[in-house]
């Protein structure tokens, strides 16, 4: 997957920093639409660093809050917005539908109802922002027809995903560019028209639209990222279950459809690849197999070595020696 860094985004233009939480909702409202801004822990401010490059009908954000922020915004209306954690997770409620956002998965606001988000403290965001009037151009270029209703998510991990990275960043850094070396205007136009494309191809069908199949591939995909956050904690089916809202017997089956695994079977998958990139990191002299494996959830050493050995072909204490 394309890599973006938080300090390779718009480098070079002005940051707006705040600790004040009502001057970064002042700001925030300003570039994009009044919203309800707040803490959700006891501490009553902000870090807030914010960069905004706009052209023409597209334009790119850097914003990270730098807290643990819930943010209800009134309505896009006018433009669209796909929203990229560079780090760390957020998350979006529409409706029943929410959203666990990470790297790896953007999410795209609706401009038709109502909607809120939280983000985590670490977090730090690249936003597309899409006039709706471009975005509704290119889809007729492209299509033949209007938009249809977007997904409140992107996958950036699949293949048109990745596409719209690319096309994100091809576009970034002629934006950022000195204007000698920027693109001709009508470059500037098929950047931005390819980047709009990229973007209504990467969509997926709104999650209250989606067949059986979509709803049982989001369902997997949010059950890897919450057993991706709390693999180090104890976690029993039900529990997983009930985050994600559905019965165990319903979990059960689309895992056991779409990765040949269970539940259990899965969390320890990641388990021991978390182990593996730990011991592959760790150096012999601080660091032990007994620790990696207790910190990865394994309380049984012999049992850890042969599931590990049978995972990667090699033994823990192998991985830890290179």
């Amino acid at each position: 997957m394309v890599r973006i860094l938080a300090r390779d985004v718009l480098r070079g233009r002005p940051t707006t920093a705040t600790t004040d939480v009502d001057e970064a909702h002042a700001k925030i409202a300003e570039l994009f639409c009044s919203h309800e801004l707040a803490p959700r822990t006891r501490q009553s401010s902000v870090d807030m660093k914010l960069r905004s490059l706009h052209r023409g009908d597209v334009g790119i954000e850097f914003l990270d809050y730098g807290a643990d922020v819930r943010i209800e915004p009134d309505g896009l209306e006018d433009f669209h917005l796909v929203q990229i954690p560079l780090a760390g997770h957020a998350s979006m409620q529409v409706g029943a539908s929410t959203v666990e956002s990470s790297p790896s998965m953007a999410t795209v606001p609706p401009i038709d109802q109502p909607f809120s988000m939280s983000w985590d403290s670490g977090s730090p965001h690249l936003i597309v922002y899409v006039r709706r009037t471009a975005l509704e151009r290119v889809a007729w270029q492209l299509n033949g027809a209007a938009p249809g209703g977007l997904a409140y998510g992107m996958d950036l991990s699949g293949a048109a995903g990745r596409a719209f990275l690319r096309a994100v960043v091809e576009l970034h850094d002629d934006m950022i560019g000195q204007p000698q070396t920027a693109a001709p205007v009508f470059m500037q136009g098929l950047l931005a028209d390819t980047m709009v494309s990229r973007l209504l191809m990467a969509m997926e069908p709104p999650a209250d639209v989606a067949g059986d199949g979509d709803a049982e591939s989001r369902l997997v995909r949010e059950c890897r990222e919450l057993l991706e956050r709390h693999a180090f904690e104890e976690l029993t089916v039900p529990d997983i279950a009930e985050c994600l809202g559905v019965s165990v017997r319903t979990l059960q089956t689309a895992l056991r459809a779409e990765t040949g695994a269970t539940p259990s079977e899965l969390l320890r998958s990641i388990r021991l690849d978390r182990a593996r990139e730990m011991l592959l990191e760790a150096s012999p002299r601080e660091q032990t197999v007994t620790a990696v494996a207790e910190l990865c959830g394994f309380t049984h050493q012999g049992r850890f070595s042969s599931l590990y050995l049978k995972a990667f072909g090699e033994l823990p204490s192998e991985s830890l020696r290179r």
